[in-house]
């Protein structure tokens, strides 16, 4: 076990898991043009008022002064959940079928992905580089969990820069269930060569709280850096720090 300092408290642990967006990558910086440019792709595919597109935005998690509501549809759910969102809208607004917007929302998503490319989205949140690198070195083995799915994972942990100290992933896509389903904390924890009881889960949303005392890790560690405050993860964290940059191996 090597002792990590969470904080003020120190808690020995041989890995960590962490959760993605809004814990290492910095999503409020991220999020604002993701929506706006999956919106322009949606147009490609459906004509779209300026309410309906208004609605669409807002329904997302886009804000009128272009920041991002916490524990809204594209900081908390995954993928498809976000383009559910939009299908109801396209269903309630314009009487599309939910299921054909659903799937045409889908595939606006994924060309979104393909031809704005991913760079602009690979900013990691402030000092968690550094982290990360100090972690690695103490020996401690670093993971990822996300509903995001693994290719485009590994293609931002990449670009970020954090590539050289993940070990292990586990994505939406090779699971059966998402967070808080313990499933992902099972794989990434496996992959590691460890049991769970040996890893902390680093998350900022109560979903990777959840995940990780499901799964019955050593130590549920929130973060405010994404979806929720401070206040909102006491009671159901078992440690609440500011950044995961405040993660130092003793």
């Amino acid at each position: 076990m090597i002792p990590l300092k969470f904080g003020s408290q120190v808690v020995p642990c041989k890995g960590i898991i962490f959760d993605k967006d809004g814990t290492l990558l910095d999503s409020f910086v991220i999020w604002p043009r993701l929506i706006q440019k999956r919106v322009e792709y949606l147009e490609q595919y459906f004509s779209l008022d300026v309410d309906t597109k208004k609605t669409i935005l807002k329904a997302m998690g886009l804000k009128e002064d272009n920041t991002v509501v916490r524990r809204s549809p594209i900081v908390v759910g995954t993928r498809r959940q976000t383009a559910a969102a939009v299908a109801t809208v396209l269903f309630l607004r314009l009487g599309i079928p939910w299921d054909e917007g659903l799937a045409k929302t889908l595939e606006a998503f994924a060309n979104c992905d393909e031809n704005a490319g991913l760079e602009w989205q690979a900013v990691p949140v402030p000092g968690v580089k550094e982290a990360l690198e100090r972690l690695h070195a103490s020996g401690c083995k670093l993971a990822v969990a996300t509903n995001d799915d693994l290719e485009r994972t590994m293609a931002l942990m990449d670009l970020s820069g954090l590539k050289p100290y993940i070990s292990a992933y586990a994505c939406r896509d090779e699971v059966s269930e998402s967070k808080p389903a313990p499933e992902m904390v099972f794989l990434a924890s496996e992959r590691m060569g460890l049991s769970p009881s040996e890893c902390a889960v680093v998350g900022d949303s109560l979903l990777d709280i959840e995940m990780g005392k499901r799964a019955g890790v050593k130590v549920a560690v929130g973060v405010t850096t994404g979806a929720c405050l401070a206040h909102e993860m006491e009671g159901y964290a078992d440690i609440v720090l500011p950044s995961v940059a405040a993660i130092v191996p003793v």
